[in-house]
């Protein structure tokens, strides 16, 4: 990039103060001039004053008429601010010198068996650091002239024109140059002056802004930054915009930007439409609805507040219908028909404990209470119960006793929340679904889910069926399946209702059961159930199975990979706390079959095993 000379001071010259500067330090000549100042009486110094320069005699008279106090800024004169803004540009330049280097440190390579690529961030990172430094000086640097005064939109095009040029051919910036706050306001601030001091409007601006977003081939600005300093130009400034905005909604430049939800620009118009035309802004948030669905509710609201049930039913089903857009319900999605919860939390990421899904619920109740949909209403008292309580069993229990809807209605809603439990806390094992191992679509969760349920079947029922599984369960783990999963997801729940995870059998829970890869949200709310409805021998049922079986599941050394051993130990650990016997029939086994595997040992006595 063109480097300029900045304008401040003369071309140094032989004279005391230069030779001073020369041969004494920053902390020496600091010393010197506290000495100098100390003994020189006030009378004497108004004469040397008047033969500086008129902007330095002003900072050097503030800074002596200053009151000691360290919270107050120091005066810093022109010559000093238009040095440090040289120096920046300095750093600047030699940021993206360094970029433009086909071997330079923004070329990164995070393993050897992969291609180095192009560090764009860590390279906005530096120069975020110097535009934070430039931006208190933008209209001080611009006012004075200071060098350099180049367009920093012909900065950044320089950039972008020179780092692909610089680095080798065929690193491509495939991810582009995103700029940060610093620097987007920067270019924001500087071009702004100089749109003005050409006359041009706030519209002209922004449209010529708007341009060199277009013509950006790599670089992009950051959107907040956009949008923070077009919200906070003059009200004037704003209202013109927003003019020219509606007139040229429709040109290319414009039409996809202003009505995309995404872009700053959108943000920008729709926060001028509700400063100074708020009549229109409900009916943009409207059109917005398909590709932002939380639009559609202050629409709602509006027409709620109107006591206009039927519009208001019209934008719930707008909102519905974006809300659900990635799922394979679509618009068929009715109260009546299943849980809200249990399809948006598939496809759906909340942080906000799903407040905007519970606006829109109640909103749909209380239009339904106006148009007189009782039925419908209490349904929708149930979703919204569902978003705040689905993993609490006890409260989900209550409401679907409690709320009055059709049994047929009850049933549905029901089948919908107890399929979403079951779902989610059943274990799953992509290794078992790539072998086509069988799988089980009704298991012990169902069964205990429905003996609560229907006061018919009740502990009684649950008990034969959970024992009869047991007895039943496959004595080979291939044939197992699914089950060995759900055997697993039981003895943890049983392990934890005893609340000894760590002392009853501590390895076998860690290494067999692996309790970390099968938690779930309503695993409070299912071991409570469990303990209460659970055989009174189901962990002595359990925990034989175990022991009788458990050496059939230890994973094979033959089929170890890398020579890696340490699982296998980890496992006949678990076998020897759980069955010392099986332990050692399996270890004498071993001893002759794997007697070469000299890693397999290392790793049985790594893991504490004794071996002879």
């Amino acid at each position: 990039m063109s480097q300029k000379r900045s304008n401040f001071g003369n071309a140094l010259q032989e004279t005391l103060g230069n030779r001073i500067l020369a041969a004494l330090t920053q902390n020496e000549i600091s010393q010197l001039l506290d000495a100098a100042f100390a003994n020189l009486p006030s009378e004497e110094l108004e004469p040397i004053l008047t033969q500086l320069p008129l902007n330095t005699q002003k900072t050097l008279q503030k800074i002596l008429n200053q009151q000691q106090n360290i919270n107050q800024e120091q005066p810093v004169s022109l010559d000093k601010l238009a040095q440090t803004w040289s120096q920046l540009w300095q750093e600047w330049n030699e940021i993206t010198e360094e970029a433009s280097q086909e071997d330079g440190r923004y070329i990164a390579q995070e393993v050897d068996w992969e291609p180095p690529y192009f560090d764009a961030y860590t390279m906005v990172e530096d120069l975020e650091k110097v535009a934070g430094n430039m931006q208190p000086l933008i209209e001080t640097a611009f006012e004075h002239n200071f060098i350099p005064d180049d367009s920093f939109a012909a900065i950044l095009f320089e950039m972008e024109s020179e780092i692909p040029n610089g680095i080798p051919d065929w690193m491509d910036i495939d991810d582009g140059i995103y700029l940060e706050e610093n620097i987007t306001n920067c270019f924001l601030q500087w071009e702004w002056l100089v749109a003005k001091n050409k006359l041009k409007n706030a519209f002209d601006f922004t449209q010529q802004v708007r341009e060199w977003e277009e013509q950006f081939s790599l670089i992009s600005l950051d959107d907040d930054a956009v949008v923070d300093f077009f919200t906070q130009l003059s009200e004037t400034e704003q209202q013109c915009i927003l003019a020219e905005f509606s007139a040229n909604k429709e040109a290319s430049l414009w039409k996809t930007t202003l009505d995309n939800t995404s872009s700053p620009w959108h943000h920008i118009y729709m926060h001028l439409i509700n400063q100074y035309a708020p009549e229109k802004y409900l009916v943009n948030m409207r059109a917005t609805i398909p590709q932002q669905w939380q639009n559609g509710l202050p629409v709602i609201e509006d027409f709620l507040a109107q006591q206009d049930y039927s519009q208001s039913l019209s934008v719930i089903q707008e909102t519905l219908n974006a809300l659900l857009q990635s799922s394979q319900v679509g618009n068929s999605w009715t109260p009546e028909t299943s849980l809200l919860f249990t399809i948006v939390s598939r496809t759906h990421y909340s942080n906000q404990n799903w407040e905007n899904e519970k606006t829109l619920l109640h909103y749909y109740q209380q239009t339904a209470r106006g148009l007189v949909e009782s039925e419908r209403a209490n349904a929708l008292e149930i979703q919204q119960i569902a978003f705040t309580h689905s993993y609490d069993w006890s409260t989900m229990f209550q409401a679907f006793t409690e709320v009055p809807v059709s049994e047929n209605i009850q049933q549905v809603l029901f089948q919908s929340w107890r399929d979403y439990i079951v779902r989610r806390a059943k274990p799953r094992s992509y290794y078992l679904e790539f072998q086509g191992a069988k799988t089980v679509d009704n298991w012990w969760l169902h069964w205990l889910i429905d003996s609560i349920a229907d006061l018919q079947k009740g502990k009684t029922w649950f008990q034969e069926k959970i024992t009869s599984w047991l007895t039943n369960l496959p004595l080979d783990k291939a044939e197992l399946g699914e089950e060995y999963n759900l055997l697993r997801l039981l003895t943890k729940d049983l392990i934890e209702i005893r609340n000894q995870p760590t002392n009853l059998y501590p390895r076998f829970y860690r290494v067999v059961i692996q309790p970390q890869t099968l938690s779930s949200a309503s695993d409070e709310s299912r071991q409570t159930y469990l303990q209460q409805y659970a055989p009174s021998d189901l962990w002595e049922r359990v925990l034989t199975y175990w022991r009788e079986q458990l050496h059939q599941f230890i994973p094979q050394p033959e089929l170890a990979q890398k020579s890696d051993y340490t699982q296998h130990a980890q496992w006949m650990t678990a076998l020897k706390e759980l069955n010392p016997n099986d332990y050692e029939t399996l270890l004498q086994q071993w001893k002759i079959d794997h007697r070469r595997r000299s890693n397999l040992w290392k790793a049985m006595r790594e893991a504490g095993l004794g071996l002879f």
